[in-house]
């Protein structure tokens, strides 16, 4: 526990002035701390529900705030922001996940492709992944 610490208002108000670009469907209540151990800048978690509803929070952010200040603004803009993409709300349950990045790859072919044509032929496999489990579950219904 010797690792977690108050987190700053100056990180809260960096990680706020990310989060408020973005538009969500139902406010958002989070939980911040520092984590002096943690190896990537920022993490944000969903808090569990029957912990959510004693905290009066929903998601747990948690920032390395000796990365924070080792880093250049872009940089710490471009981290913050892609961890606050991964935020997905459903409007009709209220429910709260965190998705996954869609693009995970080395950067040996984003240099030799390009990020566009990586990017591409990443969600050209995830359609046909998502094409593949609904022909799966179309033959389900059938039988």
């Amino acid at each position: 526990m010797d690792n977690f610490y108050e987190l700053s208002d100056d990180a809260k108000d960096k990680f706020f002035e990310i989060f408020n670009k973005k538009s969500f469907p139902l406010p958002l209540k989070f939980l911040f701390q520092g984590d002096e151990k943690q190896k990537e800048l920022i993490k944000i978690a969903v808090i569990p529900p029957k912990y959510a509803f004693s905290l009066g929070k929903e998601l747990l952010v948690t920032i390395n705030e000796t990365i924070l200040e080792a880093f250049d603004d872009e940089s710490i803009t471009i981290l913050m922001e892609q961890e606050v993409d991964k935020i997905n709300m459903n409007i009709e349950t209220g429910k709260i996940k965190l998705g996954k990045t869609d693009l995970n790859t080395f950067s040996s072919l984003v240099n030799k492709y390009g990020v566009e044509k990586v990017a591409r032929a990443n969600k050209v496999e995830e359609l046909y992944q998502e094409q593949q489990k609904d022909a799966k579950t179309d033959e389900e219904f059938i039988v």
